[in-house]
């Protein structure tokens, strides 16, 4: 087979890194990571500007139970024209 059919299958990145985000379940544990997460996302704004958001920044998002839907809430798009995800970190 041919390496190149399955190039358009990895996810976009900058550079030859792929970046993941995983965010870990817990129930009402799950209030812990949205709090790194707001302040994560505050970071990344003071660095590139109030539209910047953490979606942005990573290529695969994903989270189990609670961190699932806290992934979920990052990643949906705000409407079907726009990639601006429809929640800030600090929303969540």
């Amino acid at each position: 087979m041919e390496i190149n059919k399955f190039r358009k299958n990895i996810p976009p990145s900058f550079g030859e890194r792929v970046t993941i985000l995983s965010i870990d379940g817990g129930g009402v544990r799950g209030v812990i990571p949205g709090v790194i997460l707001a302040y994560l996302e505050e970071q990344l704004q003071a660095i590139d500007g109030k539209d910047a958001r953490i979606a942005h920044y990573f290529d695969v998002i994903a989270g189990t139970s609670t961190g699932g839907l806290v992934t979920a809430m990052l990643t949906a798009p705000k409407n079907k024209d726009s990639a601006r995800p429809l929640f800030d970190a600090k929303d969540i």
